[in-house]
């Protein structure tokens, strides 16, 4: 194809073509889209470096700028990503993934009470997005709220099953308020769950250990 199409273009410039320059519109699309593939491969720097050329181009394209913060989030530059997930959501309050996202960094800064507004709010505009519901389980796991904490998990997992950090978090829940037989079953449902390599399986072999030698 490129052999094909090399030779064409130097007609082109001979008889004096204009050749097709891509908009604006397209290149912070294509940005963003790269962005997004650099998050997915932890290459957060380049994402950064795509999501903001997009923005460059339309700095009210919220989609590089939601992007831009979840690599914020990665790179742990929280004060930075509540700034684009809050422009998100200037130009649309109703995006549940931003509220959830940022909710996740107010929480990350224990800032407890706006990551429980944002996550209230994103469970109200979307009671299936499980993210939220399990997000929120951990702010209140976080506060020592643990049923609270057990029943968001719940949810989260109801919503979404093939989570397996998720039976993780909710077996500690289970745990601190002293339901070791549940605890049990989702830590071996995690065991069963989560690829072999997880940084967590370590924590839950010990966790099960000592449950089993201390019923």
């Amino acid at each position: 194809m490129k052999k094909f199409i090399i030779p064409i273009f130097v007609v082109l410039m001979a008889v004096g073509a204009v050749i097709p320059v891509t908009s604006a519109a397209e290149k912070k699309v294509t940005l963003t889209e790269k962005c997004r593939k650099h998050v997915a491969d932890f290459e957060y720097p380049e994402a950064l470096e795509a999501c903001g050329e997009a923005i460059k181009l339309d700095e009210k394209y919220a989609d590089a700028y939601f992007w831009r913060g979840v690599a914020l989030v990665a790179t742990r530059r929280y004060e930075e990503a509540v700034k684009d997930f809050s422009l998100v959501l200037t130009m649309n309050p109703q995006d549940v993934q931003a509220l959830s996202n940022r909710g996740l960094v107010y929480r990350r800064l224990k800032q407890y009470d706006l990551a429980l507004s944002d996550l209230n709010k994103a469970i109200e505009i979307d009671p299936a997005f499980s993210a939220a519901w399990l997000s929120r389980g951990t702010v209140f796991a976080q506060m020592d709220q643990w049923e609270d904490a057990v029943l968001d998990y719940s949810q989260g997992i109801d919503l979404n099953p093939k989570n397996y950090t998720a039976y993780h978090n909710r077996g500690i829940a289970y745990e601190q308020i002293g339901r070791k037989t549940e605890a049990l079953s989702d830590y071996r449902k995690y065991l069963d769950m989560a690829p072999a390599g997880d940084m967590l399986r370590a924590s839950v072999e010990h966790r099960i250990k000592a449950l089993e030698e201390n019923p």
